[in-house]
């Protein structure tokens, strides 16, 4: 649906509650909850993301309160970021975090080496094998490249 510049009915979510760790940041009886969706478009068949920011946002929290009963009440701000917020802010393309699509035949092997042919350069971000989301492996290979040349 995302490819076809749709919003699926309801989204997929990974929900991140730093207070449950660090209650420092906020007063008590508040907490904090990062949402991570992916597969929306980075451009809508119909209207943009100034003029559907809004619309994301309830679906989300639409998605997640069909589990807890005190949603969306209990939300008291709400940022939306999109792709194109992401690639502006971090110069991602299309504001894609993984730098290439999570799908076997974007993995692994047909990723960039840890290893660049110019000495001492080394890579280790998600464009990297064996891809992104896969969570501190990337930077285990050029870490391993370095020891492999500091050893020589």
């Amino acid at each position: 649906m995302a490819n076809r510049g749709e919003l699926p009915p309801r989204m997929w979510t990974e929900l991140y509650l730093q207070t449950t760790y660090d209650r420092s940041v906020v007063p008590d009886g508040i907490h904090t909850l990062s949402v991570f969706s992916q597969y929306v478009p980075n451009r809508f068949k119909e209207g943009s993301w100034d003029t559907r920011r809004a619309e994301v946002g309830k679906r989300v929290v639409e998605s997640i309160a069909r589990f807890t009963s005190n949603l969306p009440g209990a939300i008291i701000d709400l940022e939306v970021l999109g792709p194109p917020d992401v690639e502006k802010r971090v110069g991602l393309t299309g504001g894609h975090i993984f730098q290439g699509e999570i799908l076997p035949q974007y993995m692994w092997d047909r990723r960039l080496k840890a290893r660049t042919p110019m000495p001492g350069v080394y890579l280790c971000g998600a464009a990297t094998h064996p891809g992104g989301s896969v969570i501190a492996i990337n930077g285990r290979n050029a870490a391993m490249e370095v020891l492999k040349d500091a050893k020589q």
